[in-house]
């Protein structure tokens, strides 16, 4: 992952409101954006994972970006998701993706990813602080030498904390960037993004 090329961008393509619109989604055009834009600075080899798919925006977002492997992990519990409406929309906005269903967590223990090297991981699934830490901490083994980790809904106080006790537990990862979302005046970046750069080097 080009991680020194990376730039939050400053507007979103017009293409991201209108698939919202036939989509649907917890999302603002610029959080696809941002994750188009993460994806696009993947290197050749490298994936594009995310956890909590949904309605498949994001993911529709990266495998626009990026025509290389693209992983969607989720159980589909939650309210109007589904596997058979994230194929669809999937198909008629002409995204790619291997969708991993299940139990995220048992998921990656179980060694799920084995074999790829995650240079962009986007996490937007449980969000209570115990989920949101371990959502970081089990994606480790399968980063690239770079990475971006790129968290969703961090102005949320359970969220914010596991970030900084993530970070300060592990000397690889720093926070790039921290976007505030709608309680911090900012409604175009919904409830906030974290973006966190990973370097496995010692």
């Amino acid at each position: 992952m080009r991680v020194e090329d990376f730039e939050v961008p400053q507007e979103a393509d017009p293409f991201y409101p209108e698939m919202l619109d036939e989509v649907g989604g917890l999302a603002k055009p610029n959080n696809l954006a941002l994750v188009a834009a993460a994806a696009s600075r993947l290197e050749p080899g490298e994936s594009y994972v995310e956890i909590g798919s949904f309605k498949g925006a994001s993911l529709i977002a990266a495998s626009r970006a990026w025509d290389g492997d693209v992983v969607a992990i989720d159980d589909f519990s939650m309210g109007e998701g589904s596997r058979e409406r994230l194929e669809q929309n999937l198909a008629r906005f002409g995204g790619h993706a291997e969708i991993l269903e299940g139990d995220a967590f048992e998921l990656l223990r179980g060694g799920a990813l084995e074999g790829r090297r995650v240079g962009v991981y986007y996490y937007d699934a449980a969000h209570d602080y115990e989920s949101q830490l371990e959502g970081l901490r089990l994606i480790e083994p399968y980063l690239a030498e770079r990475a971006l980790l790129i968290v969703d809904d961090s102005d949320w106080e359970r969220v914010d904390r596991a970030i900084a006790d993530y970070l300060a537990e592990q000397p690889r990862a720093r926070e790039l960037a921290r976007l505030g979302g709608k309680d911090r005046g900012h409604p175009e970046w919904w409830e906030g993004v974290s973006i966190i750069a990973w370097s496995g080097g010692t």
